[in-house]
């Protein structure tokens, strides 16, 4: 797993991508030709301060990193915040955040709900 890090990556994902909703988390997940996973986090400033901001990006990028070996390859994913994610605590972010992955296709289903790893 590799990161989206220009303005340009996040365009495209953006432009071309599938969106999943979830209670915490916005995922868009663009299809490309490689096989390597390149993701992407966003998180804005009305979500709270720079701690805030940091806390959730830091959950969210581990969250990430336990599950990648299990993600298709062939995905530009972008993962955004919402203002709820705030409150969140980690289990719930991470339930949510898998779940949207896995209605985007680019986390295969997992057989008890999302909870391994």
């Amino acid at each position: 797993m590799e990161r989206l890090a220009s303005k340009e990556d996040f365009r495209r994902v953006y432009a071309g991508g599938n969106l999943k909703y979830g209670r915490y988390v916005v995922v868009t997940a663009l299809p490309v030709d490689e096989e390597i996973v390149r993701v992407g986090f966003s998180v804005g400033r009305k979500v709270g301060n720079a701690v805030t901001r940091n806390r959730i990006k830091r959950r969210m990028r581990e969250i990430v990193r336990g599950v990648s070996p299990e993600l298709a390859p062939g995905y530009h994913i972008v993962i955004g915040a919402k203002r709820s994610s705030a409150a969140a605590s980690f289990a719930d972010l991470r339930a949510d955040l898998l779940k949207a992955m896995q209605g985007l296709r680019c986390l295969p289903r997992m057989m008890n709900g999302g909870e391994n790893a």
